[in-house]
């Protein structure tokens, strides 16, 4: 009887070997396919350094214009800020000037020539009346005058008061009579050496008066004309040169 010995180990050596040798034939002739991801991932590492760099490079130019137009921005803005302050002290200038021509138009206004107003009274003296003495009383808006002096009659004091009240230089409601009494008209006789001896004159009485004015508060450059006609040609001239440079008179 025959017994077969079969080796087995043998032959599944010899299977494998085929197998490995068949696996290293593969492995030695990758496909197209197999090569494609391999060439993509080299094209990516080489371009990726250069896209990131120009990235780079474009937002460094984008952030260095940026900072160029806030550096411009910033210099117009503190161009501006300096025109406003020069604005700003041309106008406080001008509100000075302003002011400064209000206060000397001012003080041109409240003026009232003592020329004119001496001539204004001589004007309205009655024929019957002589005025002795004129004299300045309170000041500001309560400046007067007091008048003193001698008169033929009551009529011709009272002519006199009305007569200044109707003056646009005073107050008419504050034209008063403060006293009149009879005395002694005075009376300057010329060539008296030259009358006889027994020759006698007769003096009439007279009025003697005291008359308070108050000034009116009327703006002098409401009454130019009359100041003008008075005589006083200084301060219509100031007030006429303020009014043709365009200061605006009260």
């Amino acid at each position: 009887m025959y017994n077969l010995d079969i080796n087995f180990l043998r032959d599944r050596n010899s299977v494998e070997s085929a197998d490995i040798e068949n696996n290293l034939v593969q492995q030695k002739e990758p496909s197209l396919a197999d090569k494609i991801p391999i060439a993509v991932g080299i094209a990516v590492a080489l371009i990726a350094p250069a896209i990131t760099f120009g990235y780079l490079r474009s937002v460094e130019a984008q952030t260095t214009s940026v900072q160029a137009e806030i550096q411009q921005i910033e210099s117009e803005i503190a161009d501006l800020g300096n025109q406003n302050q020069q604005i700003e002290a041309v106008n406080a200038e001008i509100q000075q000037v302003q002011q400064e021509t209000a206060a000397l138009v001012g003080v041109f206004e409240k003026i009232k020539p003592w020329a004119a107003i001496m001539q204004e009274v001589s004007d309205r003296t009655p024929p019957g009346v002589l005025v002795e003495s004129l004299q300045q009383s309170g000041s500001g808006n309560g400046t007067g005058i007091n008048i003193a002096g001698v008169a033929r009659s009551y009529d011709d004091v009272n002519d006199f008061v009305l007569f200044l009240a109707r003056s646009p230089f005073f107050n008419g409601k504050q034209i008063k009579l403060n006293g009149a009494s009879i005395t002694s008209f005075p009376v300057e006789i010329e060539n008296e050496e030259d009358l006889p001896d027994n020759a006698s004159l007769e003096v009439p009485d007279g009025i003697k008066y005291t008359i308070s004015a108050q000034l009116n508060n009327v703006p002098s450059s409401k009454l130019i004309e009359e100041i003008e006609k008075k005589g006083s040609v200084g301060l219509v001239t100031r007030l006429k040169t303020l009014e043709s440079k365009g200061v605006v008179l009260k």
